[in-house]
């Protein structure tokens, strides 16, 4: 949504003349922890009539390891290894009414997809892994220790300050909102802390308890204010929009979750249901239900294929692909391209991932149902013809479709449970009325 009017140019005839300025904004407490207060609300009380550019906005939170062994106290045995994304489950933007106008479940999980597949090595090595923690190469495992509590109780142990951005439609879309001419009560960001069992991973799991806090969490963003000429203009072009408002679009995520249950083998029949007006793509990844909540395992930096050797999707009774994509261990490779081609990712020749073909936690699949991956089912949806239909901005329709099915094709029965999270990519239109409120239309 940056305006019309404003230019970039040496000519200050031709530029418009702004004010820029660093703001921060900080939770409302001091402290949290996923045990008892593990929202963390960050208000977003912005200058009348300016904007925000969240195209350079960080989340910086000081992390502090408080895991410890009801047996042996030792800092070592309780050192974790995660990064910043994986301490939040959710992210929930309010606007000034208090109405939610983006929520994004399982953050933590897309966030990691997103890195393995859209993060190349050297920049998570030069610049990822020293901002936002995590390893340096997609492989969990290689993250840097914190070390915990040297005590048999729950206390603080190391601390780490970490830095990232939020990856939501509203932070990162690479714009301008003008929140200054928002009326009623701050604009809000909602933080949910992971599960430390899910977001954490111990050195030593015997007798091992996970824990942590955050602190000194908070939002850095550019404010941006413009001349009293340049407002009235913009108000004025708010009055003519009318109750609609102005709009830009960006993107957003959907989540859905099913199971698989234990023993299953053969083509399985997975439902689910989610029924944007305009659909990028979607996303589907497999991890063993007792995984997600193990200490000592990575459940959010890798996945599992659970022996799938071939997957499709059903959407209102028609088969997508028209042909399954197939899997094994020497044909991934259509696979792989399926995702790079949802994510837009496959010519270009600028992207890097942190996907291998058989490095530990990092092979992009493995035929052995339990062997860590970083594999993702994948259905571009932006091919499909959505000219007739003047409210899809790309992709597809799936407002009316109702229920869906992912479908692959197990060669073996799966041990335990597991758990399916579905990600849809959608286009997200936010709205700016001139009576002061911002809504979305997904």
């Amino acid at each position: 949504m940056n305006p019309d009017q404003v230019k970039f140019s040496n000519s200050p005839v031709e530029a418009t003349a702004a004010d820029s300025e660093l703001v921060i904004f900080r939770s409302e407490l001091s402290e949290y922890n996923p045990s008892s207060n593990k929202f963390v609300r960050i208000n977003l009380p912005v200058a009348d009539k300016a904007w925000i550019d969240f195209s350079d906005t960080t989340i910086s939170l000081q992390l502090t390891n408080r895991s410890h062994n009801t047996s042996s106290a030792s800092a070592t045995t309780t050192a974790v290894k995660t990064q910043l994304s994986n301490l939040i489950k959710s992210v929930t933007f309010l606007n000034s009414q208090g109405e939610q106008i983006e929520y994004i479940n399982n953050y933590n999980l897309v966030n990691n997809i997103m890195d393995d597949y859209m993060v190349g090595k050297d920049h998570k090595e030069g610049v990822s892994q020293i901002l936002s923690g995590g390893s340096n190469d997609g492989n969990p495992d290689n993250a840097v220790g914190i070390n915990g509590s040297a005590t048999t109780s729950e206390a603080d142990g190391s601390s780490l300050t970490l830095v990232d951005t939020l990856m939501t439609g509203i932070t990162n879309a690479g714009v301008m909102l003008p929140l200054g001419y928002l009326v009623g009560q701050s604009p809000a960001i909602i933080l949910e802390l992971e599960d430390p069992n899910t977001a954490l991973k111990i050195a030593t799991a015997a007798n091992a308890v996970c824990a942590y806090k955050v602190t000194n969490v908070q939002i850095r963003a550019k404010q941006i204010r413009f001349s009293s000429t340049f407002n009235q203009g913009f108000e004025a072009k708010l009055a003519e929009a009318g109750m609609a408002g102005l709009n830009y679009i960006t993107t957003s995520y959907l989540h859905n979750q099913a199971q698989l249950a234990n023993g299953v083998s053969g083509l399985q029949n997975v439902p689910f249901s989610s029924n944007p007006r305009s659909a990028q793509y979607i996303l589907a990844c497999m991890r063993k239900e007792t995984s997600v909540t193990a200490i000592d395992e990575y459940s959010l930096g890798t996945r599992v294929s659970a022996g799938a050797d071939q997957y499709s999707w059903e959407i209102s009774g028609k088969q997508y692909p028209s042909q399954p994509i197939e899997l094994s261990d020497t044909n991934y490779a259509q696979g792989f391209s399926n995702v790079l081609d949802a994510l837009g990712a496959i010519g270009a020749v600028n992207r890097n991932t942190l996907i291998s073909t058989s490095g530990t936690n990092t092979r992009f699949y493995s035929a052995t149902a339990a062997t860590a991956s970083k594999f993702v089912a994948a259905l571009p949806l932006e091919d499909f013809n959505s000219s007739s239909n003047p409210s899809v901005y790309s992709g597809a329709n799936l407002s009316v479709v109702g229920q869906m099915a992912f479908r692959p094709k197990l060669a073996g029965a799966i041990s335990g449970s597991h758990r399916v999270d579905f990600f849809t990519a959608i286009d997200m239109s936010l709205h700016v009325t001139a009576d002061g409120r911002m809504y979305s239309v997904k």
